[in-house]
């Protein structure tokens, strides 16, 4: 059963959704929000040493013989990572990350099932756009 309800906001303001989720007597716990510039960096699970390869002929190895101690690395998150545990199918993403290329922001909801049909009409009360259930 789909207990993910999407929509996107043009301006990532979320008052009136959670107005209308407060009036649906729903919790706002389980409201996420993707905005266009949520790729935020994040600390990669590693450390490269800065003479690795160039430094000590080529033959460095991290902690034996760095003698410069070692640099945190980063990478950006992927959306479309982040997307996929909103249960977005594969063949959607592309459409999400091209709304968030455009400014929008994505709304997110991970209802029970009980309370599916009451988060669906919130999205819609708030005037959300392209509300799917996934």
């Amino acid at each position: 059963m789909s207990l993910v309800v999407t929509g996107l906001s043009p301006n990532g303001d979320i008052s009136a959704l959670k107005a209308a989720l407060v009036a649906a007597g729903v919790p706002l716990d389980p409201l996420q929000v993707i905005g266009p510039d949520a790729s935020s960096e994040s600390m990669a699970r590693g450390i490269v040493g800065s003479e690795l390869l160039t430094g000590s002929g080529g033959t460095g190895v991290p902690g034996l013989n760095d003698s410069h101690g070692a640099t945190g690395f980063f990478r950006n998150e992927s959306l479309s990572d982040r997307l996929g545990d909103l249960e977005i199918p594969d063949t959607e993403i592309d459409n999400y990350v091209e709304a968030l290329e455009r400014g929008r922001s994505v709304i997110a909801y991970f209802a029970r099932a009980e309370t599916i049909e009451k988060v669906e009409e919130a999205f819609r009360t708030a005037a959300l756009a392209n509300v799917r259930r996934f």
